[in-house]
């Protein structure tokens, strides 16, 4: 299997787990269907942050030619299951695993009922060369700290 069809089969697998995840929440989760629009002059922006480490798994090697790992952080809306990024790091000249990480993402961007997944992607010569992801757990203050495991595609 080559690597840009393995590539397309990691991703088709990463939109049907979050489609099955998403399908999967219960009717009790759904918002009131009573809202009110109010109209607010504030501008601030609260900020959360997502902490992790990427390690790499069986089968996986560092190329000399390590280029970039992209994180991307997914949220599945809770009632309508669309899935959206709402933030994104790009780390360039991987040099060693495990490699640290902090995603910034704005606390309004996620709602109650919604849930989120953690996708990295590996390049090497322009060619994804790994990938993995990972749902993330909510705590009171944002995320758990996250683990990621890359694998070959």
């Amino acid at each position: 299997m080559g690597r840009k069809t393995g590539a397309a089969i990691i991703c088709i697998l990463c939109a049907v787990f979050l489609l099955a995840v998403s399908c999967a929440s219960s009717p009790s989760d759904a918002p009131s269907s009573r809202f009110s629009l109010v109209r607010s002059t504030e501008t601030t922006v609260e900020t959360g942050l997502l902490m992790g480490t990427v390690n790499y798994g069986a089968g996986f090697y560092l190329p000399s030619s390590a280029d970039i790992l992209d994180i991307s952080l997914l949220r599945t809306d809770g009632t309508t299951g669309l899935v959206t990024e709402i933030s994104h790091q790009r780390i360039r000249n991987i040099l060693r695993f495990p490699v640290q990480f902090t995603v910034r993402y704005d606390l309004a961007d996620i709602g109650e009922s919604d849930r989120c997944t953690l996708i990295v992607t590996f390049y090497a010569d322009d060619a994804v060369a790994g990938q993995g992801m990972t749902m993330l757990r909510k705590t009171d203050g944002g995320f758990a700290d996250a683990v990621l495991t890359v694998y070959s595609v």
